[in-house]
């Protein structure tokens, strides 16, 4: 009697990362997308006083160990200073390309001040952090 048990090969499925994010809290909404049909970054950032919609090389981004982070300016070096909003994008896996997975990250404000004229003790950068909320995609591009 042959008791050999017939294995059937190993269905392997390609893994599908989300490329697409929609995020918000009370005050923000950003939408970010790693890649549209011109193959460049889009985002799109409104709290109450900004509304900033950027691609390309307007978008700068670093992969790090927690993420991408996904860094626009809000507002350029001024007398006051500059303004950047920075997205912590998570590596996200969905299960088929038209699947949606709830997101939870942090944005983060930047405010840089200006070098003072006479030397003193300061900091130069101070931090805001915003827990945001919404879900990550692929879309085709």
């Amino acid at each position: 009697m042959d008791t050999a048990i017939e294995q059937k090969p190993a269905v392997v499925r390609p893994i599908i990362a989300a490329n697409t994010f929609t995020l918000r809290n009370r005050r923000i909404a950003v939408s970010y997308s790693a890649t549209s049909f011109t193959g460049q970054p889009l985002m799109q950032f409104k709290d109450r006083q900004h509304e900033v919609n950027v691609g390309g090389d307007e978008i700068r981004q670093v992969e790090t160990e927690i993420g991408t982070l996904v860094t626009i300016t809000l507002e350029p070096d001024a007398d006051a200073g500059g303004l950047l909003f920075t997205l912590v994008v998570p590596r996200v896996v969905l299960a088929s390309p038209n699947g949606e997975q709830t997101t939870v990250t942090q944005g983060f404000y930047t405010r840089s001040r200006l070098i003072p004229r006479l030397p003193a003790n300061v900091q130069l950068q101070t931090y805001d952090a915003e827990e945001l909320r919404g879900s990550a995609s692929f879309v085709v591009s």
